[in-house]
């Protein structure tokens, strides 16, 4: 992730970032607490240190294949249709882990 941001940084040619948002999906095993909890010792000496971190949280939403119901697969639902009961499904969101945008100079 920092060395993406800093990629961006250098190809937009910023001289100071106040901060950058990511999105991470709820199975790619990131915690954001994690996230937030080491990224400034991960920045520390870059472009970046000092610049507020923003994490948006994007829990699993799934497609049935069989029926084309949008849902959340949980235990609530067995992780499967709540319409259908098919357990063939898509992941539409979930899987994300991007930089969503950089705000600096």
């Amino acid at each position: 992730m920092v060395g993406m941001a800093l990629d961006a940084c250098k190809q937009n040619q910023l001289t100071s970032v106040e901060s950058i948002e990511i999105s991470v999906g709820e199975t790619t095993g990131l915690v954001p607490h994690f996230l937030e909890d080491y990224y400034p010792e991960c920045v520390k000496g870059t472009l970046l240190e000092g610049s507020k971190l923003y994490i948006n949280f994007l829990p699993v939403t799934a497609r049935c294949m069989d029926c084309g119901e949008e849902y959340k697969p949980g235990p609530e639902n067995e992780y499967s249709c709540p319409m259908c009961r098919s357990i063939k499904s898509s992941f539409l969101h979930g899987r994300e882990f991007t930089l969503d945008k950089i705000i600096g100079e």
